[in-house]
C-alpha cells in the first residue's frame, strides 16, 4: 500500500514564507484572512473543523487562492488510508457521521454536528452503550453517559433545556477510535480496521417467533422484537421520550422462500421518570402471526426455518437487519 503523500514543497513554498512573516503578527491577521475567504474555501474550512490542524489552517489561509484547490487535494490525500482504492474512507466516514449527527441531535440551538454530542459522534463514532441518568435528586433526565468499551463520557444539561455539554475532558483512552489523526507520511495505516467499528450500528435487537396454535392447516402466534433501551435514540419532547420503529419481518422455509411477511410501524413513548427504571430492560414489539394455509404450514415443517427481520429507528434513521434461525 502506498503511503500518504506529503505537501509538494515547491507549490507551497510561498505559503510557508508568508507564515514565517506572520510569526509575530497578532491572531487577528489570520482572522481577517478567514473573513475574506471566497465562499467555497470558507465552506471547506468550516466543514473540516474537527480534522484540520492549527499549522494546516494557517497554511491554508496563507496559500494563494490559485493554489487552495491543490491544498484541499493534499489535505484529504494525507488522510486516505488506502490510496490504491478510488474511495477515501476517512473522508467518506467523516461526512457520513456529520449527516448522522445532524439527524440525531436536532434539539439544540445549533445544527447537530456542531453540538458536543455531535462532535464526539463524528470523531469517535457511535458509542457501544448509551445511558440516560438523573440530574441530582430531580426526576428530570438531564445527563447522558456514552460508553466506548469500558470508558465513559458524560454529557450534562444542567438546566434540562436540551443543550448537552461534554463533562469528560480526558479523551486520551479513545485516541485509537479517532478520525482526527496526525497528518504524517506513513501514518495512514493507523486508520486501518476502524471503519467497520465506526459503521457498527448503535441500534440492536433480538427476534423470535412464538407459536400458540399449531395445526396441520393453521399456525397462530406472534413475532417478538426485543430492543435494549440502552440501544435506543429517543427524542425528548415535553417531558417524554419518543421515537418510531419501522419493522419488517419475513419467515422463510428451508429453500429460502417467503412463507409469511409483515411490515408495521410502532411508536415508543415513555415519560422521563420511566426511562431509568427501564434502562436495563428491553422495549418489545409484538407482531401477530397467522399462517392459515396447509401448503404454507407444510413448507415450515419440512426443514429449517429462518426469520429475516429489519428494524429502523426513525430517530437517526438507523437500520439494522438480521437473519435468525427459528428454534
Amino acid at each position: 500500500m502506498s503511503h500518504a503523500r506529503p505537501f509538494r514543497p515547491v507549490t507551497f513554498l510561498l505559503a510557508f514564507l508568508v507564515l514565517a512573516s506572520l510569526g509575530s503578527t497578532p491572531g487577528c491577521a489570520l482572522y481577517n484572512m478567514e473573513r475574506e475567504l471566497p465562499e467555497r474555501y470558507a465552506e471547506f474550512l468550516n466543514g473540516v473543523r474537527y480534522l484540520i490542524t492549527s499549522p494546516e489552517r494557517k497554511t491554508f489561509l496563507s496559500t494563494p487562492d490559485a493554489d487552495k484547490d491543490r491544498f484541499i487535494e493534499e489535505f484529504w490525500s494525507r488522510r486516505d488510508p488506502d490510496p490504491e482504492t478510488p474511495e477515501n474512507e476517512v473522508k467518506s466516514e467523516y461526512f457520513a457521521r456529520i449527516s448522522k449527527a445532524n439527524e440525531l441531535f436536532r434539539g439544540e440551538a445549533v445544527m447537530g454536528w456542531l453540538t458536543d454530542r455531535g462532535r464526539i459522534h463524528i470523531l469517535y463514532g457511535p458509542p457501544t452503550e448509551r445511558r440516560l441518568q438523573p440530574q441530582g435528586e430531580t426526576s428530570r433526565y438531564c445527563q447522558e453517559a456514552w460508553y466506548y468499551g469500558n470508558y465513559p463520557l458524560l454529557f450534562s444539561d444542567p438546566n434540562c433545556s436540551g443543550t448537552y455539554r461534554l463533562e469528560t475532558f480526558d479523551l486520551t483512552p479513545m485516541q485509537d477510535l479517532s478520525l482526527n489523526r496526525t497528518a504524517e507520511p506513513g501514518a495512514a495505516g493507523s486508520w486501518r480496521g476502524m471503519f467497520s467499528r465506526g459503521a457498527e450500528p448503535f441500534l440492536d435487537f433480538t427476534a423470535e417467533a412464538q407459536i400458540t396454535v399449531r395445526r396441520d392447516n393453521r399456525w397462530e402466534g406472534l413475532v417478538r422484537i426485543d430492543i435494549p433501551f440502552r440501544r435506543i435514540w429517543f427524542k425528548s419532547e415535553s417531558g417524554r421520550f419518543r421515537t418510531t420503529f419501522d419493522v419488517s419481518v419475513e419467515i422463510r422455509d428451508a429453500n429460502k422462500g417467503v412463507v409469511w411477511e409483515k411490515t408495521i410501524s410502532s411508536e415508543a413513548d415513555f415519560p422521563e421518570q420511566d426511562i431509568k427504571a427501564r434502562s436495563e430492560s428491553v422495549h418489545s414489539i409484538e407482531i401477530p402471526l397467522v399462517i392459515d394455509r396447509e401448503e404454507q404450514v407444510a413448507r415450515l415443517t419440512a426443514g429449517p426455518v429462518t426469520i429475516n427481520a429489519s428494524v429502523t429507528n426513525r430517530t437517526g434513521s438507523e437500520v439494522v437487519k438480521k437473519t435468525i434461525a427459528w428454534k
